[in-house]
């Protein structure tokens, strides 16, 4: 784990670059319901931006049988202005209208202090404490998409060093790359036609421990990893197939 010192930049560039923490940029947070909430003119013909106040209700998604029906929808969604880290790279940034970042959560009140406590967790990452933001972590899977205006110079707070940047790099494609594998007690499913009984596992694996593997037939229960077991982690079992004949 990197130290503040070796995390942050004691004087950020004049312009926009990777790793930036800015203030106050808006990200979006659907609802936790099934069902949407669709935001529509009273008179359907009627374009959504060009409306006066009154002119809309709200509609469930399922109380009306042509939501979606061949046409984009508006819809209801939370927003929330939170400190954010830029994920697009610095050499894309003019050429793009849309960015995505990383939103940073408060530490205090998560339920993760001992989660974030372990420096290798697969997806997660406390953030060094910075006198401009309180206690914060990231999740490197969870990146959102924001209008590149949204994302001001002005707000600007912390920048990071080519040291951090190239550890959050590793991290998000050690998360982003890891192959879909089984959890324990799962289901074994009917093998494919270049399937073998033979599974490995994946999560000890990226904790440079020797892989186990199990043979099992299907309708087994994937076993405990005792190998992710001794570091804490969840076993990842995925199948190792055939090689094809050429």
């Amino acid at each position: 784990m990197l130290t503040p010192d070796q995390f942050y930049v004691n004087d950020s560039p004049t312009h926009l670059q990777q790793g930036d923490i800015c203030v106050g940029v808006p990200v979006l947070f659907f609802p936790a319901s099934e069902e949407l909430i669709l935001i529509r003119s009273t008179h359907r013909k009627v374009q959504l931006p060009h409306l006066d106040p009154g002119q809309v209700e709200l509609v469930r998604e399922r109380a009306v049988a042509d939501a979606f029906d061949g046409t984009d929808e508006y819809v209801a969604v939370a927003a929330e202005r939170r400190w954010c880290m830029l994920m697009t790279p610095t050499c894309d940034l003019e050429d793009l209208e849309t960015w995505a970042v990383w939103p940073m959560y408060p530490v205090d009140g998560s339920g993760l202090e001992r989660a974030l406590e372990q420096p290798h967790h697969p997806t997660l990452l406390r953030l060094p404490d910075h006198e401009h933001f309180p206690p914060a972590y990231i999740d490197v899977t969870d990146f959102r998409s924001i209008g590149k205006k949204q994302f001001q110079l002005k707000d600007r707070v912390a920048s990071i060093t080519r040291e951090a940047q190239h550890e959050l790099t590793e991290r998000f494609l050690k998360a982003a790359g890891r192959p879909w594998g089984y959890g324990p007690g799962e289901t074994v499913e009917q093998p494919g036609k270049y399937e073998t009984h033979k599974f490995r596992c994946a999560r000890c694996n990226l904790y440079d421990v020797i892989p186990s593997e199990v043979t099992l037939e299907p309708g087994n229960n994937f076993p405990v990893c005792e190998s992710c077991k001794a570091i804490r982690k969840t076993a990842q079992w995925y199948p190792l197939t055939k090689h094809r004949k050429s």
